[in-house]
């Protein structure tokens, strides 16, 4: 710390190199921070590993995700169809009635590649056909169901494939294919089977990404939607479908982050007037916290063009961390007689806290999630930017008089007080942790994408609607590479009961129970050709042949599954290479490793909380909170670091200096507290469930860091004075 106090001296007698060196970095940062460019892209959060882009890929072919779809809800089947009538006057490029055209399309591409559509219960059934009358009377029953009414669009099917290997609903198109029992056509209208609901389709030419874009074609479709209802007062008319999710998305990140960065300068800003009544103390504190902000956007700019919005909402997180360094510098100026003396007191735990944190923040770097290392980046170089504003400008920015700080108005719990009654309080917090995992057992992390997306009411009711009914409980969710592997499984098992079964006698078979039936000889040759001839697995490298030959599932199980998986693995990462960095450095910077592992030991405790408080009141970690452990052993070791260096500075001096410390800490957390507690009033889930677990965290680090300390500390010297007695 000694290069530092030398930096500050000589500064001190050239004052005019400060000035002007700030004012080129000052201007270099806006230029570069000014080139930065913001995206409301939940999806950022997701990992980009190269299944899970190939997955996403193939379950957005197959999901129709450019697709907006809307609902005409109402009593009269009538109305219904008058207002979809309306609607697609208005909008013309809206798909309104069955597309029977495509419909066939995909029949005559399923039964072209019928191998991949069967499952090995389907060869049962094929086996016991052959094996018994099963032609003859299956091809009866296709003769009376040709001869029924309003059948003739069967005609296609029935000849593709005779012995009705394939259920009709693995031959539909479209995103719900599954759900063709629970739909129905009306005069060319796509209804629900109860008439109550019909539907329209819109192609969003962007896609399902360009939530900026889909914003404007969303907002647009509602106008459209509002003028139909204004005719049609009984129909409800609303919409959904992945591009209005995201648009919907973009607008809450939007008016989420603005509300929290709001609320939160709004609340510190009062706070500090509380504790500073000197006005230049506050300004200090904002161009100190400011120039670091500047920083870590420059930084932004310069590794990526654009940056997730959310990872400015979590800004104000990161405003009540970096608002530490000028703090503890103002607040310990009131009891020291200069800025030199300041300086010496609190530079080596602000310098060991910020590398510390500084390091937590950097574990994010190598994470797959784009957003995730956004954040990283930003609050890494955020934080070394204000703690070298605090430490090379501020100094010679604050008052020579003391600072004037008015003391919050807490109770004053003396030191030897709280590690008296600190097993008291410890005992009871592991007690819980060790219980409610055997009491409330529930999974530790939500994988559910959904859960993180904003959505209205409405919205999650529609799509539960479609899900239930697309669900196709017949064939499992897998992931691409599994999906591959099951489709070259089901074309080796085609041509491998071809070899043990005679498929020309079938095929001679089927010719002449068809004359019997009423059929020609020849009806059913496109079924006969691919029984009789080695059948070829395609090309499965290319992502829209694999999404068009797999009848499954690629969406919420088997994405998931994997988002689970990285959760799981994102989770163990960062509390592992946290805490190492945290460990380590303390006990480096303490010179002791007894030392190093009583400021440690409190944020361990913490985190065994936080876990057990989760389970016990059904808060899940998610894609996006599961970075807590950055904010626990970030700013929690800042804490644990003033306490300790106290009470070192206490025994070693006899001198009180706790009281300012705890001054300085208490007004720190109640920064942190209202930093973290203003994302719990957001209503994006994301944001919401952020707030919500690291307002946890810092309280119970909080907690630990002021209880602790001093209990492990007085152990500590009980058995060195011991040693050193004997």
């Amino acid at each position: 710390m000694s290069f530092l106090l030398r930096t500050y001296d000589w500064l001190t007698t050239h004052k005019a190199v400060l000035w002007s060196v700030l004012a080129v970095v000052v201007i270099l940062l806006s230029v570069l921070a000014s080139r930065l460019r913001f995206n409301e892209d939940i999806m950022d959060f997701l990992p980009v590993t190269d299944e899970y882009k190939e997955s996403a890929e193939v379950y957005s072919l197959m999901s129709d995700a450019d697709k907006i779809v809307v609902i005409f809800q109402g009593q009269d089947i009538d109305s219904i169809c008058s207002a979809i009538d309306m609607f697609s006057e208005q909008v013309p490029q809206a798909v309104s009635e069955v597309d029977l055209t495509a419909y066939l399309d995909r029949l005559d591409f399923v039964y072209s590649h019928l191998p991949y559509f069967l499952q090995d219960a389907d060869y049962q059934r094929l086996d016991s056909i052959i094996g018994s009358n099963g032609v003859h009377d299956r091809l009866l029953l296709d003769k009376q169901m040709l001869s029924m009414p309003g059948m003739s669009i069967m005609r296609r099917s029935v000849m593709c494939d005779p012995l009705r290997l394939v259920p009709l609903s693995k031959g539909a198109s479209g995103q719900y294919a599954g759900a063709q029992t629970a739909f129905m056509s009306h005069d060319g209208y796509m209804m629900t089977r109860d008439g109550n609901m019909g539907f329209a389709f819109v192609t969003s030419p962007y896609g399902s990404t360009e939530s900026n874009r889909n914003a404007g074609l969303v907002d647009s479709l509602q106008t459209q939607c509002g003028s139909v209802m204004q005719n049609f007062s009984t129909v409800d008319v609303r919409l959904l479908g992945a591009p209005v999710v995201a648009a919907g998305n973009a607008q809450r990140i939007k008016k989420d982050t603005f509300m929290v960065l709001s609320l939160t300068f709004l609340l510190l800003v009062l706070l500090l007037l509380y504790s500073f009544p000197r006005k230049t103390d506050i300004l200090l504190i904002l161009l100190s916290v400011g120039f670091g902000w500047l920083m870590g956007m420059a930084a932004l700019a310069l590794m990526s063009k654009s940056v997730s919005a959310i990872v400015f909402g979590i800004g104000g997180i990161l405003i009540g961390i970096a608002v530490n360094y000028p703090l503890h510098l103002l607040v310990h100026r009131r009891y020291t007689g200069s800025v030199r003396r300041t300086l010496e007191e609190v530079l080596s735990p602000l310098i060991v806290g910020n590398i510390t944190t500084v390091g937590a923040f950097l574990t994010l770097l190598p994470l797959d999630a784009v957003a995730l290392r956004q954040l990283g980046l930003f609050a890494s170089v955020m934080l070394v930017g204000t703690i070298l504003f605090c430490v090379l400008v501020l100094p010679h920015l604050m008052s020579k008089t003391n600072t004037r700080v008015r003391e919050l108005p807490l109770p004053r719990i003396k030191t030897d007080a709280v590690s008296r009654y600190a097993i008291w309080i410890v005992l009871p917090v592991l007690a819980l942790a060790l219980v409610v995992p055997f009491i409330k057992q529930q999974p530790l992390f939500d994988s559910n994408l959904s859960h993180i997306n904003y959505m209205t009411e409405q919205q999650r009711a529609d799509f539960s609607m479609f899900e239930s009914m697309a669900q196709d409980d017949d064939e499992p969710a897998y992931l691409v590479s599994s999906a591959r592997e099951e489709l070259r499984r089901r074309v080796e098992l085609w041509n491998m009961f071809w070899n043990e079964h005679d498929a020309d006698a079938l095929a001679r078979t089927i010719s002449r129970e068809a004359e019997l039936a009423g059929f020609r000889d020849d009806a059913f040759q496109p079924f006969c050709t691919i029984i009789t001839e080695p059948f070829r697995v395609a090309d499965l490298e290319d992502p829209a042949t694999l999404a068009a030959l797999w009848p499954g599932r690629f969406d919420s199980p088997a994405l998931n599954s994997m988002i689970a998986s990285s959760l799981n693995d994102n989770f163990d990462y960062i509390g592992l290479v946290c805490s190492l960095i945290v460990l380590l450095f303390l006990c480096f910077s303490f010179k002791s490793v007894k030392t190093g592992l009583v400021a440690f030991l409190p944020m361990l405790v913490s985190w065994i909380l936080i876990v057990a408080v989760m389970q016990l009141t059904g808060i899940q970690f998610n894609i996006v909170n599961v970075i807590l452990a950055t904010f626990i052993f970030g700013q929690g070791d800042d804490y644990t670091i003033f306490i300790v260096e106290g009470l070192q500075y206490e025994h070693r001096t006899g001198k009180p200096i706790l009281p300012q410390y705890k001054q300085s800490i208490i007004l720190s957390a109640l920064l942190m507290l209202i930093a973290m507690g203003v994302l719990v009033f957001a209503k994006h889930p994301a944001m919401h469930s952020l707030g919500t677990v690291t307002f946890i965290g810092m309280f119970s680090v909080v907690l630990m860091a002021f209880v602790l300390p001093p209990l492990l500390m007085r152990l500590v010297w009980k058995t060195d004075s011991r040693r050193g007695k004997e």
